[in-house]
Formats: C-alpha cells, sequence, structure tokens
C-alpha cells in the first residue's frame, strides 16, 4: 500500500511540474506575472480560509441541527445505518458553497 501511494504522490508531483514547464514555455510573461502576484493569492487564502471554514461549519451545523440531528452519530447513523442521504447533500452543497464563496473573495 505505501509503494502506491508513493507511486500516486510521484505521479502528481511530475504532473504539477510537467504542468507548470508547459504553462512556462506556452506563455513566459504570464506565467512570471502569475508567480508574482502568487504570494498575494497565498495571502488571501490564509485569511479567508479560516473565516470561510467558520462560516461553513454555522451553516451546516445550523442545517442538520433544524433537520433534527443533535449529534455527529445521529448524522453517521442516519446517513450509514439508516441509508439517508440528506445529510451528505447538505454537507456537499455547503462544501460547494463555500468554495463558490471563496473563488468570489479571493481576486489576484
Amino acid at each position: 500500500m505505501g509503494n502506491q501511494s508513493n507511486r500516486f504522490f510521484t505521479g502528481l508531483l511530475v504532473t504539477f511540474v510537467i504542468g507548470q514547464v508547459i504553462s512556462y514555455f506556452i506563455a513566459p510573461d504570464s506565467w512570471k506575472s502569475f508567480i508574482g502576484v502568487l504570494p498575494k493569492i497565498i495571502s488571501m487564502i490564509a485569511f479567508w480560509g479560516p473565516i470561510i471554514v467558520l462560516v461553513a461549519f454555522a451553516f451546516v451545523s445550523l442545517a442538520l441541527r433544524m433537520l433534527g440531528f443533535k449529534s455527529f452519530e445521529d448524522v453517521r447513523r442516519e446517513s450509514v445505518e439508516e441509508n439517508n442521504p440528506a445529510p451528505a447533500i447538505i454537507f456537499t452543497g455547503t462544501l460547494i458553497a463555500s468554495i463558490l464563496f471563496l473563488m468570489v473573495v479571493i481576486r489576484p
């Protein structure tokens, strides 16, 4: 299992490097411009990320409480043992909404 995991991460790293090299050779000025703005983007993610996590957690908690779930054990039981997809759908929808909000907030 460890060997497969290492191969997977090596494959991801090689894919990333090849993508960056291709990007650089296709448009070197754009690539350099983006690399120049990258610290600003990383700083925005570091600032907004925790705030978005708190907002998403509040939305998920509120929605699940409104559906009658009192604890995470209730959510797990309902999702797994009762085969009800509602908690998973709410979580996924909130996650997508959080990512969209992050895309709106972070501008290079």
